[in-house]
């Protein structure tokens, strides 16, 4: 890096940094560093939002280390249940309404209805999914209301992207907005907040509810049709997410091209995830997982790797991975079985003490594996 000339403090280098791979935070010459992509075609505010996120994610993960959400979780979200779906839509529309009120005692009594939603929603998830909803409120919705308040954004739009549409699946940024606006919120009821919160452990949404309760504001509650509302909206995503994941298995199986087919016997050791992007899959049902961008994983002296060369963000096209799970989880407990789909071209398959199995995006070497060819798809049976 070389200093900048006309802007102090600024360094600089031509090309990327190796560790620069995603906006993100690493740990570069021993120091905590926030790594942000912008490009000059990007948008400005995008990038400044980006930055001051990542800024404090290093400030953050200093002082709150507790606070880490556990993503393997976020892949068994019950995004399919629609009483669940349900009340998330009404808590958004609550601390919508919380933030957009003309007075103090509006905005606590629909908060109130807020907290209230939420404890009876969460009372029926399970632990690892608490854990993952809170821990990730705390993280990410905290970086996203110091961003927006950089940015001199308002609280209006955060009740904005509250009331966003999103498909089921994406769940993970919904809790961007829910923990930016309770941090609103206590601006509003408790400007004293931060100094409290920062020497304990308890979530924003536990401090809230302190103001909330001392405001003695009746708690607010949503109409017989926008209840309706809420019911049906819940119904149709959880419709339209079956539908979707119906359509794309169905693609993945049918789709032209060569096939890698890896089983893992009954009572074996599952294949076990190495390496994948939790930005690009897609949870289906029955267990399995559609991984569109990259995917490693290994059984003992053994492994397969793919990676799709043209791969783009919200793509399944090319070659594509789907496993199934070999657990109760799609993902945390393994693979039993693992299809490489769309191979463009003729994969080299090479037999012996072990089995090498080769493509562009494609590596497989497993030991004693039995293999058999049957016209474009290659069946592979790994042993321990």
């Amino acid at each position: 890096f070389s200093p900048l000339a006309d802007r102090e403090g600024v360094w600089v280098m031509t090309g990327r940094y190796p560790a620069v791979t995603s906006n993100s935070t690493r740990e570069i010459a021993g120091a905590g560093t926030a790594t942000v992509i912008a490009t000059p075609d990007g948008e400005r505010d995008s990038a400044l939002l980006a930055i001051v996120e990542e800024v404090f994610h290093v400030f953050w993960l200093g002082r709150h280390a507790g606070f880490r959400p556990d993503e393997m979780a976020r892949y068994g979200y019950p995004i399919g249940e629609a009483e669940n779906l349900k009340r998330l839509l009404a808590e958004d529309e609550a601390l919508a309404r919380a933030l957009e009120a003309e007075t103090d005692a509006e905005a606590a009594g629909w908060a109130a209805a807020a907290l209230e939603i939420r404890r009876v929603r969460v009372a029926e998830l399970s632990p690892d999914v608490q854990d993952y909803e809170s821990s990730l409120e705390m993280m990410e919705g905290t970086a996203n209301y110091v961003a927006r308040r950089a940015a001199n954004e308002t609280p209006a739009q955060t009740a904005a992207r509250l009331r966003k549409e999103r498909p089921a699946e994406d769940i993970r940024w919904r809790f961007y907005d829910t923990g930016a606006a309770i941090c609103w919120l206590l601006d509003r009821l408790d400007p004293g907040w931060k100094p409290l919160f920062d020497r304990g452990s308890a979530t924003t949404a536990e401090v809230l509810g302190g103001p909330v309760s001392r405001r003695g504001a009746p708690r607010r509650a949503f109409s017989t049709a926008e209840t309706a509302s809420f019911r049906d909206r819940a119904a149709f995503k959880t419709r339209d997410l079956a539908e979707r994941r119906g359509r794309m298995r169905r693609e993945l199986l049918d789709r032209p091209g060569f096939r890698v087919v890896i089983d893992v016997p009954e009572g074996s050791p599952p294949l076990r995830l190495e390496r994948f992007d939790p930005m690009a899959l897609f949870v289906l049902d029955g267990g399995q997982v559609a991984h569109a961008r990259f995917l490693t994983v290994s059984l003992p002296g053994g492994s397969a790797a793919f990676s799709n060369e043209g791969y783009s963000r919200g793509s399944s096209g090319g070659t594509v991975a789907l496993t199934d799970s070999a657990g109760g989880h799609p993902v945390r407990g393994g693979f039993c079985r693992l299809t490489v789909v769309g191979i463009a071209c003729t994969p080299e398959v090479t037999r012996g003490g072990t089995v090498h199995i080769a493509a562009p995006g494609l590596r497989v070497e497993l030991p004693r594996a039995e293999v058999r060819v049957e016209g474009e798809t290659i069946y592979v049976l790994a042993r321990e």
